[in-house]
């Protein structure tokens, strides 16, 4: 079986050949350096679009495009006013347990908990839609 992507800004065809499980593997391999280059070419331009960007976050039509820098900042609410706001039910409803920080409290505090951890992890419900991740792992150093 013969794979093909189209660079379409350079125009340039990749045509790779993955009949076996050693030509699939080297597929994915060049695939993996394309994708890495990709993203080095972009982080070297991230450092020159701010000059052309200036202090106004958009710069000067360039061709038919534009460079426009926004800066994000995630908030969440306060825990403290929700429970204010909302009534007991209401405020368990809406929060969500942040599992990364349980992890970690869970590992730190194990001695302590005894069952309790046990319990938790096996209480545990799953999230959104099931996904997979593929992943090529390279067994040894060459």
């Amino acid at each position: 079986m013969k794979i093909t992507a189209t660079n379409k800004a350079t125009g340039e065809v990749i045509d790779l050949v993955a009949d076996t499980p050693e030509q699939i593997v080297e597929a994915w391999r060049v695939a993996q350096e394309y994708s890495k280059a990709a993203d080095a070419l972009k982080e070297q331009l991230k450092k020159l679009v701010p000059a052309i960007v200036g202090d106004r976050g958009v710069s000067d039509p360039i061709g038919n495009f534009i460079f426009r820098i926004s800066h994000i900042q995630r908030q969440n609410y306060d825990k403290a006013i929700m429970r204010q706001v909302f009534d007991e039910d209401v405020f368990d409803l809406l929060i969500k347990p942040d599992k990364p920080s349980i992890d970690k409290y869970l590992i730190e505090n194990i001695e302590s908990l005894g069952a309790a951890s046990t319990q938790l992890r096996h209480a545990m419900i799953a999230e959104g839609l099931p996904y997979q991740v593929i992943k090529l792992e390279r067994l040894t150093r060459e």
